[in-house]
């Protein structure tokens, strides 16, 4: 089997919440220097390949000549099942894998004049799969078997997979099976096409050059992951995991005399990550703090997040009352939350700026979402979270309809029939809170009213007032922010 790997290294430098800084004398740890897990999940399909996680990795794992899968062909009419051997007997001249019937007796014990099209008039029901399984030979399983095939793979799945080819541990089928689809498995004629899908999930971990790996736990209990080293003395962590299941990870390891602590998944039950069947979850320095998982369809242009910039961080946040906290506030075009609010805290932020223009001589018609050095979004959650655009907060307004209750605005989409609510909290122009009861947001759209003015949407209160922007708001105000990503 021929392998193609191409791997991006990346320390990731964000502070994990409720981290300190410390230094390590040998493996003892006098304290923590955070990192904070940045999760990507990528779907992986491709005809004739064993793994193919597309991504910043690019890894891909292709058949070759010598390669077998296992093939079961069910009649359920009668019914029947037969199990055949499949062969991959070469690459024809287009490049394509060319798969034949394994047949005892021929030469080399393959046979490349038993085309796998001469099965498919034998059952009306295929299930394919890699890798192969010779036991099946023997043991032939009837058809509510075959079903229980890849429910049992994930359940058999060790916690101990040090010394376990992570290729093999890699179940992928083929199947039109019902009760149990996987993948595609399309005939045309005598052209079989099959399409094989990962049944289980993977999480990939990648210690920077130097690193020493100090502890390794999976909800709550250590585990053993298949471990590869690299050139460059790099460690990759790989450990399969089946579908459903709530990452929960945390991994410490030493560098510089320091302990990093990486941890993933299920932040105080705010948005938990539920394992899918053929995901790849890495570490990613492109890929976002807060996960898209979170981002809800509301019949727009952009995903919507479902709660507030830096409410993920509040002590009292669950996964129940997160969409009802403020989070954090931010004055215009300033990236980050610098506590005070008001004309002299905005200009001695001003003052310090040195990334480019100041934002607070930004132009009028200043457009900064996705811009890092302006969007608190962007900054704080990373990947493709952005402050929303005045026009993708009207649009918003037309796709949804609008309930009001205790402060709370609950926006419900014409069309996906989702939901999100916003809460009112005012604004802030010095220390203290102005009309709770007005629900301000911050857009990223500068007010064609003046270069001191920001657009800000202001969400009435009561349930006659429609949602309206808002252009006379002071860049110096803080406002919340309710991120959005572009679908």
């Amino acid at each position: 089997m021929k392998t193609i790997f191409k791997y991006l290294f990346a320390l990731l430098s964000a502070v994990l919440y409720g981290c300190t800084t410390g230094s390590l004398s040998g493996d003892d740890a006098a304290g923590t220097e955070g990192l904070t897990v940045r999760i990507c999940e990528m779907q992986e399909t491709g005809p004739a390949t064993r793994i193919n996680y597309s991504g910043s990795f690019n890894e891909h794992s292709e058949f070759e000549t010598g390669d077998f899968f296992g093939m079961f062909v069910i009649d359920e009419t009668v019914p029947t099942v037969r199990h055949f051997k499949v062969y991959c007997s070469g690459i024809d001249n287009k490049g394509k894998t060319v798969w034949s019937i394994y047949k005892a007796g021929a030469s080399d014990g393959h046979s490349s004049n038993y085309p796998i099209s001469e099965i498919v008039a034998m059952g009306t029901s295929f299930f394919a799969y890699y890798p192969y399984n010779a036991e099946y030979e023997t043991s032939l399983p009837d058809i509510e078997g075959i079903k229980a095939i890849v429910p049992a793979k994930c359940n058999a799945l060790p916690t101990d997979q040090s010394n376990l080819n992570y290729s093999d541990l890699d179940f992928i089928v083929a199947s039109n099976v019902p009760g149990a689809e996987f993948g595609e498995f399309t005939i045309l004629g005598k052209n079989v096409s099959l399409n094989f899908a990962h049944t289980m999930s993977r999480l990939r971990l990648i210690l920077p050059a130097g690193a020493k790996k100090y502890e390794y736990l999976f909800d709550g209990a250590d585990f053993t992951p298949n471990v590869r080293s690299w050139n460059a003395e790099l460690d990759e962590y790989n450990y399969f995991f089946k579908p459903g299941c709530i990452l929960d990870i945390s991994m410490r390891y030493v560098l510089d005399k320091h302990l990093y602590k990486i941890e993933t998944g299920n932040l105080k039950n705010i948005f938990p990550l539920t394992t899918l069947a053929g995901h790849c979850y890495y570490l990613d320095e492109n890929a976002p703090k807060v996960p898209y998982s979170i981002g809800v369809d509301m019949g727009t242009s952009v995903m919507w997040a479902s709660f507030n910039l830096g409410a993920e961080t509040d002590r009292s946040a669950t996964a129940v009352n997160v969409s009802s906290l403020k989070g954090i506030n931010v004055c215009w075009g300033a990236n980050n939350d610098f506590g005070q609010y008001g004309q002299k805290p905005y200009q001695n932020y001003n003052d310090k700026f040195t990334g480019g223009t100041k934002p607070s001589e930004l132009a009028i018609d200043y457009e900064f979402s996705g811009n890092i050095l302006y969007d608190a979004a962007t900054n704080l959650w990373g990947g493709k979270w952005r402050t929303p655009s005045i026009q993708e907060w009207l649009e918003l307004f037309d796709a949804c309809t609008c309930v009001v209750s205790n402060n709370v605005i609950t926006f419900t989409s014409k069309t996906t029939s989702n939901v999100i609510s916003i809460g009112c909290f005012g604004y802030m122009d010095g220390p203290s809170i102005s009309q709770p009861t007005i629900g301000y947001y911050w857009s990223s759209s500068g007010s064609p009213q003046g270069i001191t003015k920001g657009y800000a949407i202001a969400l009435q209160k009561t349930a006659s007032s429609k949602p309206v922007g808002h252009p006379v708001a002071n860049r110096y105000t803080g406002l919340p922010v309710r991120p959005v990503y572009t679908k």
